[in-house]
């Protein structure tokens, strides 16, 4: 009888194990196919490390593609614009910071925004301008040479708070879409667009204004 009890304990016992093993199974294949289900066809996941707190760069191929961080591995914190960012040369990271990025192929037919970190824009215009989203030429960014006539894309309409100009170039900027609405026309850089008031209005400056451009 203790037998058969002992037999039977064993048989539920090894009923269990294979149970969770199954689970188990079926839960990691359950997450691949979410991972693999999240990267797409057009997006790919890239993992981007700063060894001994160096700066380093990982190339992502066309770089105009959107560069989103999805998940951080290290203990220092990967804060975008400081400890990790993406322009001409791909993914940088610095200070410690590990991190999974999402690289979204590029679909447009303008520029994306870049940031850099603080440091010099990369692949500035010879001659032209970078257009920043913050005050003295700090945070994301995107450049244009001269001979540019430009609608300013989704996601760039009046973002733009400072202006940083490159050799020999005349930027006319407008405040609506094709080239309509009041306009100012620079030939130098301007570090703070809150300070360039529209000609004819007191109350309203160039700051998270501009829509459209012409640099010639």
């Amino acid at each position: 009888m203790k037998v058969t009890v002992l037999l039977a304990a064993l048989l539920a016992f090894s009923f269990g194990l294979s149970n969770s093993a199954a689970r188990a199974a079926g839960a990691g294949a359950h997450s691949e196919a979410a991972m693999a289900s999240a990267q797409g066809p057009n997006q790919n996941l890239v993992t981007c490390e700063s060894n001994n707190g160096k700066r380093n760069f990982c190339p992502i191929g066309d770089p105009r593609q959107s560069v989103q961080m999805v998940r951080q591995m290290s203990n220092t914190a990967c804060v975008q614009g400081q400890t990790w960012g993406n322009d001409n040369r791909g993914i940088w990271v610095d200070r410690g910071c590990r991190a999974q990025f999402s690289v979204v192929a590029y679909g447009g037919s303008g520029p994306t925004w870049w940031n850099s970190g603080g440091g010099r824009p990369g692949n500035k215009p010879r001659d032209g301008a970078c257009f920043f989203t913050s005050a003295n030429y700090t945070g994301n960014y995107f450049c244009q040479s001269r001979g540019t006539t430009l609608n300013v894309p989704a996601g760039f309409n009046d973002a733009i708070s400072s202006i940083q100009v490159y050799g020999r170039v005349n930027i006319t900027i407008y405040n609506d879409a094709d080239f309509r609405g009041f306009s100012a026309v620079t030939r130098q850089s301007i570090p703070d667009l809150r300070a360039w008031q529209v000609q004819g209005y007191n109350n309203k400056s160039w700051n998270n204004r501009i829509s459209s451009m012409r640099l010639n």
